[in-house]
C-alpha cells in the first residue's frame, strides 16, 4: 500500500499544472513563416496588390473569392515569370480580373522553401493568414478616404493614427509622405508593412504619396520589393519611370496623387549629383494633363489631390524649394506647373503634409481650391501635432473633416460643392 501511495503521489506531480507549464516552456516556439500581416497596395477598379513579410526563404500565393468561406477561391502565386518568387523577406502578389465595386475575400499564404542546390528543392506546407476583405474602386464605390503623414518611422505615433483610421473605416487610406528613410530592406518591410505592430491596410488598401525623407537611405533604390510601383498593366507607359502617381475613381470622387520630390534643388551639394527630380516634375505635370482627361476622372463630381510638400504658402518668406539656402516649406517649381491645371479642372482642394503643423489655406479667386497640410508628430515619444484627415461625400457634398490626435478633437469641417462639368 506504500508503494501504490509513492507511485500516485508521483502521477499527481507529473499531471500537476506546474510541471506542465515546466514542460511547455521547454518546448521550442515555433515561428511564423509570416514576418508582417498584409498590406493592400495600389487598388484600382479590376486589380489590388498585396504585399506581406515573410522570415526566411519563402514562396506564397493569395487565395480570393465573393464568398466569405473561400470555397470556390481561385489562387494566385507570388510570381516573377517564369517563375514563382523565392524571396527570404517580402512577398508580393497582384490580382487582376476583378469585378469594379465588390467586395473580395482572401487569405494569404506562405511556404516554407529549402533549395541547396539546383537538384534539391523542397517546398513546406503553408502557413495560412486570417481571411479578410476589401472591395475594389469605382464609380460606385462608397466615396471616403483617410490621410495620414509625416510618421517617419514613429511607432507610437503611428498607433494613435491607426486606431482613427480604424475608426473611420475609410475606403482607401493615404499615406502621405515622409514614412522614414529607408536603410536596410528590414527596416523597410518594418516600417512600411508593420509599423507599431498594426496590421494598418488588410481589410482597405492605402496609396503612398512619397515624401522628401522617403527619397534618402542607402536601401531606397530598392523600395519596390515593398511598396509595389503602380499597376504593372502600365509598366509599356511611357509613365512607368513616375513611380507611386495614382489617379482612382472612389465612388462620386478622383483621387490624384503627385509626388514634389525632394525639398532642395537638384544641384545642391547634399545630393552628389544623383537627384533628377527637376525633370520627373515636368513629366508628372504631362501625366497630370492626361489623367485630369480620362472619363473616369473628367466625370467625377470631386477631384482631391495629394501631395506631400504644399504647393502655396502666404508668407512671402516662406522658402520655395528652388534656391540653395535651408530646405522648401513649399515647392514653387510644382505649383508653378500645377496650379492652372488645378485651377482648369475645378479641384477643389489639394491635401499636403511636410510642415509638422496643420493648417488650412482658404480658396481665393486667382487660387480657387483649398489646401489642407496635415499635421504630423512632435517628438519620438509625442503626438501632439498629428492629424488624421477625413473625406467623404454627404448629402451631395465633399466635407474634409480634420481630427487633432492629442485629444481626438475635430479641429476642422470644410464643405466642398459639386464641379461644374
Amino acid at each position: 500500500m506504500k508503494h501504490l501511495l509513492s507511485l500516485l503521489s508521483l502521477v499527481v506531480l507529473l499531471t500537476s499544472p506546474l510541471f506542465a507549464q515546466d514542460d511547455a516552456a521547454e518546448a521550442p516556439e515555433t515561428k511564423s513563416l509570416f514576418s508582417t500581416p498584409v498590406v493592400l497596395q495600389i487598388p484600382s477598379e479590376t486589380s489590388i496588390g498585396m504585399v506581406w513579410g515573410v522570415n526566411g526563404p519563402a514562396a506564397g500565393f493569395v487565395e480570393y473569392s465573393t464568398k466569405e468561406d473561400l470555397s470556390d477561391a481561385k489562387r494566385v502565386y507570388a510570381c516573377v515569370p517564369p517563375l514563382r518568387s523565392i524571396q527570404e523577406k517580402v512577398l508580393s502578389v497582384r490580382i487582376r480580373g476583378l469585378e469594379p465595386n465588390t467586395k473580395y475575400y482572401y487569405r494569404a499564404a506562405t511556404l516554407p522553401v529549402d533549395y541547396p542546390n539546383a537538384y534539391k528543392v523542397t517546398v513546406g506546407e503553408p502557413e495560412y493568414s486570417a481571411v479578410h476583405s476589401f472591395t475594389t474602386l469605382g464609380d460606385k464605390a462608397r466615396a471616403s478616404f483617410s490621410v495620414i503623414n509625416d510618421t517617419h518611422a514613429n511607432f507610437p505615433t503611428f498607433q494613435v493614427l491607426d486606431k482613427k483610421v480604424k475608426s473611420l473605416n475609410p475606403t482607401v487610406l493615404v499615406w502621405n509622405g515622409d514614412t522614414g528613410e529607408m536603410t536596410s530592406e528590414e527596416h523597410a518591410v518594418q516600417t512600411l508593412l508593420y509599423p507599431g505592430a498594426c496590421a494598418f491596410a488588410e481589410d482597405y488598401p492605402v496609396l503612398f504619396v512619397p515624401g522628401n525623407h522617403d527619397n534618402r537611405g542607402p536601401w531606397v533604390r530598392n523600395i519596390d520589393k515593398v511598396l509595389i510601383k503602380r499597376n504593372p498593366e502600365e509598366r509599356d507607359s511611357k509613365y512607368w519611370s513616375l513611380g507611386r502617381n495614382f489617379a482612382v475613381r472612389v465612388g462620386e470622387m478622383a483621387i490624384i496623387g503627385l509626388d514634389t520630390g525632394e525639398d532642395k534643388p537638384d544641384a545642391h551639394p547634399v545630393f552628389q549629383g544623383l537627384a533628377e527630380f527637376e525633370p520627373y516634375r515636368e513629366l508628372q505635370t504631362q501625366w497630370f494633363k492626361e489623367t485630369l482627361e480620362r472619363p473616369e476622372i473628367k466625370s467625377a463630381p470631386f477631384i482631391v489631390v495629394f501631395c506631400h510638400i504644399p504647393i502655396f504658402d502666404k508668407d512671402p518668406t516662406a522658402n520655395p524649394g528652388n534656391i540653395m539656402e535651408g530646405f522648401a516649406s513649399w515647392q514653387k517649381p510644382c505649383s508653378d506647373m500645377w496650379s492652372p491645371l488645378l485651377k482648369q479642372y475645378g479641384v477643389q482642394t489639394v491635401i499636403c503634409a511636410h510642415m509638422h503643423h496643420f493648417r488650412y489655406d482658404e480658396p481665393t479667386e486667382d487660387r480657387p481650391w483649398g489646401q489642407f497640410v496635415g499635421g504630423g508628430h512632435a517628438l519620438t515619444d509625442r503626438y501632439d501635432t498629428a492629424t488624421v484627415i477625413s473625406g467623404c461625400v454627404e448629402d451631395g457634398q465633399l466635407v474634409i473633416r480634420v481630427y487633432r490626435m492629442s485629444d481626438d478633437a475635430l479641429i476642422k469641417e470644410v464643405k466642398f460643392e459639386k464641379r461644374e462639368l
